[in-house]
């Protein structure tokens, strides 16, 4: 870990620079966190959404198993989505040890879920598309998709937003296009090795601070069995939830649930997203000693918020010593 330490160090003025101008171009977008705007001027605005060509997806058949209520305002859907999977090797992969050759050769969709906060571009028969993260955890999708030739995944979507392709009104039965599953989760901007994965093995404290359907990929990484056990054996697990009301949360029914595995739910109500920073700072702009203890280097996630509330956040982690390659995030 010293080794590391010391090679990340040669690495991090010209991350700083970097994160300054990122940061900066943060706070000037407008655009939603789940869907951010990109300086392409030749691309088309429905690739501008997804920040990738048509031709490095594959597209493959989704259809809609159930829509149901994640919220008690019934504002926020939990999505469960199958996805065309069949690759020939029920035989081999449900008896016996050894995967037969079809799966091998063929690889399936759910192979590529390995991280919470992952995501898949969807489009519609327009060729209109839309980015959303994984509400599912990689376990959890693997075992459920295990005897099956569809992969099974769950994405939570804000019906009053709508979104481009509307998968907050969509009914069980319709259909639409999946990408592949996308990106490498919860991660740094600025350094690629700097992950949630890295800070499990480190011992860091962990803040996960989410928003609106933020609270979806966050969902896959509290629910995320290395996570559950890194709670539980004492290590710090704190989720900081910004919600408007009690009523347009999502989950509030496994708060109780993540509690008891050790994970310290805190509830922040408001109706700007930016009370999220009196909840982390004090007057001074230093983080509260409630929410990260003195001395400790904790890896804080982040999700879910407007880009001006997100760029704000990290420029006071950083005035706190917790900069670029300690914050991670899925939405960028």
């Amino acid at each position: 870990i010293e080794q590391r330490e010391r090679e990340r160090g040669g690495r991090e003025t010209k991350g700083r620079a970097m994160e300054s101008r990122i940061l900066r171009r943060l706070g000037s977008s407008r655009s939603s966190p789940c869907r951010p705007r990109r300086a392409a001027p030749r691309r088309s605005s429905r690739l501008r959404a997804t920040g990738r060509e048509d031709g490095d997806l594959k597209w493959t058949t989704t259809t809609v198993v159930e829509n149901r209520s994640a919220s008690a305002d019934g504002s926020l859907r939990t999505l469960l989505l199958s996805v065309d999977d069949d690759v020939r090797q029920l035989s081999g992969r449900r008896f016996g040890s050894t995967p037969s050759l079809e799966r091998l050769e063929n690889p399936r969709w759910i192979d590529d879920f390995n991280n919470p906060g992952q995501y898949i571009v969807v489009r519609n028969e327009e060729g209109k598309k839309e980015r959303v993260c994984l509400s599912s955890t990689p376990y959890q999708a693997h075992k459920e998709s295990a005897f099956l030739s569809a992969s099974k995944v769950e994405i939570l979507v804000d019906r009053n937003v709508g979104g481009i392709l509307g998968l907050g009104d969509m009914a069980p039965g319709e259909q639409f296009e999946s990408s592949n599953v996308l990106g490498k989760g919860f991660q740094s901007l600025f350094h690629d090795e700097d992950k949630l994965g890295l800070s499990l093995e480190e011992g860091k404290d962990l803040i996960l601070v989410a928003s609106g359907t933020g609270i979806g990929p966050m969902r896959s990484v509290v629910d995320w069995a290395p996570v559950q056990a890194y709670a539980g054996n004492g290590h710090v697990v704190t989720l900081i939830y910004h919600m408007e009301t009690l009523q347009s949360a999502a989950f509030v029914d496994d708060f109780e649930s993540w509690r008891e595995a050790g994970v310290h739910v805190r509830p922040c109500l408001g109706n700007d997203a930016s009370v999220i920073e009196g909840e982390i700072f004090d007057q001074k702009g230093q983080i509260r000693t409630s929410i990260v203890k003195p001395n400790s280097e904790p890896s804080f996630l982040v999700s879910g918020f407007p880009g001006k509330v997100t760029a704000k956040l990290s420029r006071l982690l950083a005035k706190n010593d917790i900069h670029g390659n300690r914050v991670f995030y899925c939405d960028f």
